[in-house]
């Protein structure tokens, strides 16, 4: 009877898992025959690039801004530094030798809203695109995100974030996950015109907005997000524009990345509780969705594992004498082998609600990740064939991540971090 319940219990949580997933799916679909078209707009911008101790990257981010397809008398650089303790600062003055126009402002180690409010208040051009000093963003990037700003409505504006080094396993698990989330980012800025996450990897601004919100703060963990939802509360939309691209460097290995996904998770909640006046029935559905997605994660997290765990034992095939037999059942249960055994296995075992969101589940997420890397530009090589097939236990190690997050967000004793 224990057992029973127990698996009623996971048929109503993935069920509710399914319904998520469709919903996104739908979003997706109607997003396909949408398009937003904007004036060709070309205003002045003030380009802001914040670092510390990136001299492995400094010089590469600012040779792609300098080879952006951007008249070179409507752009302005600043690069601020925030007192690095490596060679980044000597690295910027070399470069200006060869760069007038280059600004470089020197700054104590206050933590990147700081360095980013100080280029922000010595801008003297009302558009502010900003950069981080590890991304290097697309030549005709820039003529992309400032043509929403014809429309007056629009405060803000952000790309699609590629994953840079992705040779890796684990790279190419982030890259396959770069690509669906800016799928998803793309989906809702189309058809409800306003982002669900903003990344402010690279990102514009309008200057004005930016001193009515009394710029960025440092009260969260992940000041892009709480920049937008600002913005968003002062009526202002905030817009993804999904094929101005930017490279950027992920985790290279686990610890970085249950570092970052943490740092991600407990500022995205830090940012949701600190504006949570936007939220309501009447907000738009972007919005909502926030919300609820934080909400449900952060549920599914705790009782997803528990409930895999539980199935996998409960389905284990004991009466076997094959080891062949035990490592084909995990192989499945871990790959996208397993949708289609059970689509195989259906005349024997029957229709159940298991089968049902288990199939249509597999079936929806192919569809969305295939759509998103051939959106993007990427190829359908071993590489991603590999992460798509096993991308099931990366997905168990993000939960995993939200559950410490969660945990380290009841203990946390620091409010923010000083630098990402």
């Amino acid at each position: 009877m224990e057992g029973d319940l127990i698996m009623k219990i996971g048929s109503l949580v993935f069920a509710v898992l399914f319904l998520f997933l469709m919903f996104i799916f739908v979003i997706v679909i109607i997003s396909m025959f949408k398009k937003e078209k904007y004036k060709n707009y070309q205003p002045k911008v003030s380009i802001i690039v914040p670092c510390y101790n990136e001299e492995k990257n400094i010089k590469e981010c600012l040779d792609a801004v300098y080879k952006l397809e951007y008249p070179p008398e409507k752009i302005e650089v600043i690069v601020v530094d925030d007192g690095s303790k490596d060679n980044t600062l000597q690295l910027i003055v070399d470069y200006k030798k060869g760069h007038k126009n280059l600004i470089i402002l020197k700054a104590k180690h206050q933590g990147k809203s700081a360095s980013l409010n100080l280029g922000v208040k010595k801008a003297k051009y009302d558009i502010i695109l900003t950069i981080d000093a590890d991304t290097i963003i697309n030549k005709n990037s820039l003529k992309l995100l400032v043509r929403p700003f014809s429309d007056k409505e629009v405060g803000a504006t952000n790309g699609s974030c590629i994953a840079k080094n992705t040779k890796s396993i684990l790279g190419s698990f982030q890259g396959i996950e770069y690509h669906y989330n800016n799928l998803m980012r793309r989906a809702f800025s189309e058809v409800f015109k306003n982002v669900i996450w903003f990344f402010g990897a690279f990102a514009c601004y309008r200057k004005d907005v930016l001193k009515k919100i009394g710029y960025f703060k440092k009260d969260t963990l992940t000041e892009d997000m709480d920049t937008a939802m600002e913005i968003y509360s002062k009526g202002y939309r905030t817009v993804t524009i999904y094929n101005a691209l930017c490279l950027t460097i992920v985790p290279s290995g686990i610890k970085d990345l249950f570092k970052q996904r943490a740092r991600w998770w407990v500022g995205a909640w830090q940012t949701l509780r600190k504006n949570q006046k936007v939220f309501s029935f009447k907000s738009n559905p972007s919005i909502i969705f926030l919300f609820i997605n934080q909400y449900w994660w952060s549920f599914f997290s705790v009782v997803s594992l528990p409930l895999i765990v539980y199935q996998i034992h409960y389905w284990l095939p004991v009466s076997s004498s094959s080891i062949l037999d035990f490592f084909m059942y995990f192989f499945r249960w871990f790959s996208l082998l397993g949708p289609f055994y059970v689509v195989y296995k259906i005349p024997v075992w029957g229709i159940s609600t298991y089968n049902i969101f288990g199939v249509l589940s597999g079936i929806m997420s192919i569809f969305l990740i295939i759509r998103a890397i051939n959106m993007f530009g990427d190829k359908m090589n071993i590489k991603n064939i590999f992460a798509i097939f096993f991308y099931f236990p990366y997905t168990i190690i993000l939960n995993t991540i939200i559950l410490t997050s969660l945990i380290r967000l009841i203990f946390l004793k620091r409010k923010y971090f000083i630098y990402k």
